[in-house]
């Protein structure tokens, strides 16, 4: 009994001054769980890549976030979801945003990996210009979608209405356009990433890229509502830092931004993936934010259907205040410097 008594006073003793013993549902053998968000994405075009990437690499993880990302189809289903509430955080398009904003959601633009669109307008082999387009069918993702709205100020600049000379449909994702232009249920559409080059391998020619329009735009963004920082900054600001380290690695690991960009784009033609990354990784921000003129162009196109919009200004539609901080905070500068001291 004596040796038992012993033993008792040994364990009461190694309990009390050993901190790291564990006990079942103490504070100190928990970790502290993880912030649950779940996010949505319409496109799985290779612009919205660092998304995924930040998945895929445990990145929201390391800042504590278990962020579930919901394929949503289209943008337009991703805003519906966003202003519903059913998620948090979306990738969709920044006239959406901006268009729901001035009819009195809250909606407000988190950040934006590219300034300027990155589609391209294909046509049948023997169309040469963008002229050609009159009285033709072409294909976009979704009325209102960032396809819609680059190729309606490209048509104007053109010369053409987009209302009564060219006829626009639309179709679904960026592959969905470049399937209806193999079946000839199009004439042209508007394409990006993976779809722009195997249209160029099917023989399409390219028409224009809207790129060349010189236009600041917020291209793949990604949105939430100002009521959901107000309520979460902090887990706002750590959702940002992910995805500002996403862009960074997703530069420069190749090999890992190929995995990721075949998983979400269900492309495994080798080709087509380098050519998507080549395209977006020299695109993306390292500062992730649209510009007030992006904010502009997009005003200047909505102040024919929404009123509002001509007397708005981009600070109403952009949260800068996390931006700013984090820039102030020195982050972007320690990552990238980091990397210099690690090639020397």
């Amino acid at each position: 009994m004596r040796t038992l008594g012993a033993m008792h006073l040994f364990i009461a003793g190694a309990i009390a001054f050993w901190p790291d013993f564990y006990l079942p549902g103490t504070s100190a053998a928990q970790p502290k769980p993880l912030v649950k968000i779940v996010a949505g994405y319409g496109s799985t075009d290779g612009a919205i890549a660092p998304l995924w990437f930040a998945k895929e690499t445990r990145l929201f993880e390391k800042r504590g976030l278990d962020v579930r990302l919901v394929g949503m189809g289209t943008g337009a289903v991703s805003l519906r979801a966003l202003i519903a509430r059913d998620l948090e955080i979306a990738s969709l398009s920044g006239s959406g945003l901006v268009q729901a904003a001035l009819q009195g959601a809250d909606t407000v633009i988190l950040s934006a990996a590219i300034n300027g669109f990155v589609f391209k307008v294909f046509g049948a082999p023997d169309m040469t210009g963008p002229a050609q387009l009159k009285g033709k069918k072409l294909g976009v993702s979704r009325y209102g979608a960032t396809s819609d709205f680059a190729v309606r100020l490209a048509l104007k600049k053109w010369g053409l209405n987009p209302e009564r000379d060219v006829s626009i449909l639309q179709i679904g994702t960026t592959q969905d356009t470049f399937r209806a232009m193999q079946t000839r249920m199009l004439d042209a559409g508007v394409l990006s990433g993976t779809a722009s080059l195997m249209a160029r391998k099917a023989g399409f020619r390219e028409l224009a890229d809207l790129g060349d329009l010189g236009l600041h735009y917020p291209m793949a963004p990604i949105g939430t509502t100002k009521s959901y920082i107000q309520r979460n900054e902090g887990v706002v600001k750590e959702f940002m830092l992910a995805y500002i380290e996403a862009i960074h690695d997703f530069k420069r690991n190749k090999e890992a931004a190929l995995k990721v960009l075949k998983k979400y784009t269900r492309n495994d033609d080798l080709e087509v993936l380098q050519d998507s990354y080549s395209n977006y990784a020299s695109k993306y921000l390292a500062m992730p934010m649209p510009t007030p003129d992006a904010i502009r162009t997009i005003l200047a196109e909505l102040s024919v259907l929404v009123p509002a919009a001509k007397n708005a200004e981009p600070e109403q539609f952009v949260a800068y205040k996390i931006a700013r901080e984090i820039e102030a905070s020195g982050f972007i500068k320690r990552l990238y410097e980091s990397e210099g001291r690690a090639r020397k």
